[in-house]
């Protein structure tokens, strides 16, 4: 029989509201030190928290979080990056948040900042390539006592806490959903895009929307997968390449970012509304591209939700799983305001 008390037990033993109890236990600002003081207490005698959440939340000083995120010309996680910055200034969840665009490409670089960053810090979450020697440093951290989580892309086979981002199987299977829906019957070519093959959530991504082209709609083929390394111009480059090739081609989906050199490409060739294109990530370039009527559509998911997630795992005890962020999939008709 599980005896452990719930929420409700927790407010009835500290006499304060339930709502009170949560914004304790999940690192929230406007609660008085004496209030928190009571709920933790609380917590401790009632055994309600396992003995590790419960110092995490009782600690002096706040939790020292680093975030790397990589260093590419990707206008949405320079966004990210961004937004992550203000908001740690504007919020205080018990952490503080330190974030970095470093090489996220290079393993060797990539796990040498994984273990320069990670001495100065109690967590650490990223967003990088999947690749042993990444995976060795996560471990690493792991078993020297660091929070380690993974963003937008896992690292396979790691002892992270847990990974935050999107369903990326699930997204390449809906790009391949909208394309092929657009197309019709006619038969006709599909490319896709990446920034490179090391990144999973781009491998996923990928074999998503293969799977459902390959099941589902025979007429269409696959043209291959080039990478462009988050690039726009390179991105350009590789879709001129692509029209000269494929005089069929119908529809691009791009797994990483810096669609707008695609869209610059298909506008300059006179292929905007022929050539359909989806890609990743809601930034001002994606968002232009949208409105000018080159992109179809653009999934992506809320910055403000990704980083409510993290603070809240850094709170929590349970490690090896992940959580599904809710994606979204902007068209030009559903632009959320600038």
């Amino acid at each position: 029989m599980n005896n452990r008390p719930g929420l409700r037990d927790l407010a009835r033993l500290a006499g304060v509201s339930e709502a009170t109890v949560d914004r304790v236990l999940h690192g929230r600002p406007n609660v008085r030190p004496a209030t928190a003081e009571r709920v933790l207490r609380a917590a401790a005698e009632s055994r309600y928290l396992p003995e590790a959440a419960l110092a995490r939340l009782t600690r002096p000083d706040r939790l020292r979080l680093t975030v790397i995120l990589p260093h590419t010309a990707n206008a949405f996680l320079r966004q990210l990056n961004h937004d992550m910055r203000l908001w740690a200034k504007a919020r205080d969840r018990g952490a503080r948040i330190h974030s970095f665009m470093l090489d996220c490409i290079d393993p060797t670089q990539l796990a040498r900042n994984l273990r320069r960053l990670g001495k100065r810090c109690d967590a650490i979450a990223f967003f990088g390539v999947d690749h042993p020697d990444v995976r060795d440093e996560v471990d690493a951290l792991v078993a020297s006592g660091k929070q380690v989580i993974t963003l937008i892309s896992d690292i396979t086979g790691s002892k992270r806490q847990t990974y935050i981002g999107i369903d990326n199987l699930a997204a390449g299977r809906t790009a391949a959903f909208l394309l092929a829906r657009m197309h019709g019957h006619a038969n006709g070519k599909l490319a896709v895009i990446a920034a490179t093959r090391q990144f999973r959530a781009h491998v996923e991504r990928e074999l998503g929307f293969q799977e459902l082209i390959l099941r589902d709609y025979s007429h269409l083929t696959l043209a291959g997968t080039i990478e462009g390394k988050d690039d726009p111009f390179t991105n350009a480059r590789l879709t001129e390449d692509l029209l000269d090739r494929f005089p069929d081609l119908c529809g691009i989906y791009n797994v990483g970012g810096s669609s707008e050199g695609i869209a610059l490409a298909l506008r300059r060739a006179g292929c905007a509304g022929q050539v359909a294109l989806i890609g990743h990530g809601l930034s001002p370039g994606t968002r232009k591209a949208l409105e000018q009527g080159l992109m179809t559509a653009v999934l992506t998911h809320r910055h403000q939700t990704m980083f409510e997630v993290l603070l809240d795992q850094l709170q929590s005890s349970r490690q090896d799983y992940s959580t599904i962020l809710p994606m979204q999939i902007i068209f030009p008709t559903n632009l959320p305001e600038a």
